[in-house]
């Protein structure tokens, strides 16, 4: 039996089936009237020793605990209401973890009373433990590395957890997100703002993700960020979050360009030591048909014909090999050009040309300068074989900055075959190789006989040639 017989055991029969510990216990005399068969439970003694013992429960509140359960004791009997949670020790050596609150109630007999209800709750401080040692150790992770880690919603319109590493890749206080969620975008480049604005808002939530974009920290350094994000889905598959983290990637993007801008010196190296080398070839060749040629007059005619279209070729890589050249210019062409089939024909040639006048330059593209030094060598030299010996050959560049394009002529002395009109297609073998040189794009011959004699016409525009002005 728990208690006497009498209107308190009426009055607290219902409290014999709680789970909790409950209790009545009598402020005067110092005694329990009252103990359910949970309190049995909870403390590993049997209810006869503890009405029999009083004081047996707080013998067993462990030693660090009982000043606070003596402040529970004074406060209950000064307000008749309190609270508190302490271990205990058991009988059989078990320490649990014990909620006790207490608040007056009526005996009807003027009994000064109070009731006491405990509740075990070993497993709640046991799991409560648990979730503080886990974000101890996250906290200690999170903190501790060089990236942002970030907790924030779907939409990113509330940020629950940021890093300190956001003060030092921003150079801004992680704080201001908390009340300003979208401040850390107001430091994007400009360039990069509405794509990334786009993706936190509308499609980080459905997938995992990887961006990158620039940042311009408070410093007013720009700074690249990788900035990777996953979602975070509960039971029912709904995302209730995202988790993110944001690594400043400037000094790999720096390493990067510099093993491109070392990977592009050797290759342009190495492609200049290979021009270099090809034109030393093809002078070599040169070389040899001018013996043959010398040595054969019949054949000089044909031979030096060869020669200059060999050296058409090695001009380009010639240029090309020079150190410091990344672009080939039509001026640079066009003299070389002159000056070799000049020397090779012993012919004066004018050679007039706009660019310097206003101020251009011409750059021909890589792919197509071979074929345009052959073009340009087939019409020098056709003018110088077919034209007047006595009359200097004239050679004008001009350029049209309105219409991107420049037009080259050639006008020798010399007459059209046919009394003066236009070559039908085909025409002698100089001019079947400058078409089925010329490119598709880009590049237009004419071959017309005015009053000062036959115009050779050559119209580049893009994408053979590029202005610089």
């Amino acid at each position: 039996m728990n208690q006497p017989e009498g209107p308190s055991r009426r009055s607290f029969a219902f409290a014999d089936h709680m789970l909790d510990a409950a209790a009545t216990y009598s402020l005067r005399d110092r005694r329990f009237h009252y103990l359910n068969a949970a309190v049995e439970k909870i403390l590993g003694y049997r209810l006869a020793a503890i009405f029999d013992d009083p004081g047996l429960p707080f013998k067993l509140v462990v030693e660090e605990d009982r000043q606070a359960v003596k402040a529970f004791v004074k406060q209950t009997e000064v307000e008749g209401a309190a609270s508190a949670e302490f271990r205990i020790r058991r009988q059989d050596g078990q320490e649990r973890w014990v909620a006790v609150r207490s608040f007056p109630v009526d005996d009807g007999g003027g009994e000064p009373m109070c009731a006491l209800i405990g509740e075990d709750i070993t497993e709640r401080k046991r799991i409560e433990q648990a979730l503080r040692e886990s974000e101890a150790r996250f906290r200690q992770v999170a903190e501790h590395i060089d990236e942002v880690f970030w907790i924030a919603a779907p939409d990113g319109t509330q940020v629950h957890y940021v890093s300190p590493a956001y003060d030092k890749i921003w150079g801004r206080p992680a704080e201001e997100l908390y009340a300003s969620p979208f401040k850390w975008v107001q430091s994007i480049h400009a360039e990069d703002q509405a794509r990334v604005l786009e993706t936190v808002t509308l499609r980080q939530a459905e997938r995992p993700l990887e961006m990158q974009f620039r940042i311009q920290r408070a410093d007013g350094e720009i700074c690249h960020i990788r900035h990777r994000s996953v979602p975070v889905r509960d039971a029912a598959g709904r995302v209730v979050q995202v988790v993110c983290t944001s690594e400043d990637i400037t000094a790999q993007k720096r390493l990067e360009r510099q093993a491109e801008e070392s990977a592009r010196a050797q290759r342009d190296a190495l492609v200049r030591e290979v021009h270099h080398r090809i034109k030393n070839n093809l002078q070599g060749v040169t070389g040899m048909l001018r013996n043959y040629a010398n040595q054969h007059a019949e054949v000089s005619a044909v031979i030096n014909e060869a020669i200059a279209q060999v050296q058409a070729v090695a001009i380009i890589y010639g240029l090309q090999g020079r150190p410091g050249v990344v672009r080939v210019m039509l001026d640079d062409i066009l003299k070389e050009v002159v000056s070799g089939i000049g020397q090779l024909m012993h012919r004066g040639m004018n050679f007039r040309n706009e660019e310097h006048a206003l101020g251009c330059t011409v750059v021909v593209s890589e792919l197509e300068a071979v074929p345009i030094a052959l073009v340009l060598n087939e019409m020098v030299f056709n003018a110088v074989k077919h034209g007047s010996a006595e009359a200097e050959l004239a050679i004008d560049l001009k350029i049209d900055i309105a219409r991107e394009r420049v037009v080259l002529t050639v006008t020798n002395s010399g007459k059209l075959a046919g009394g003066g009109k236009r070559p039908t297609s085909g025409g002698g073998s100089g001019l079947q190789l400058i078409r089925s040189l010329l490119p598709r794009r880009g590049a237009y011959f004419d071959l017309t006989e005015s009053a000062a004699g036959v115009v050779a016409k050559l119209t580049l525009e893009p994408p053979i040639v590029t202005l610089k002005c």
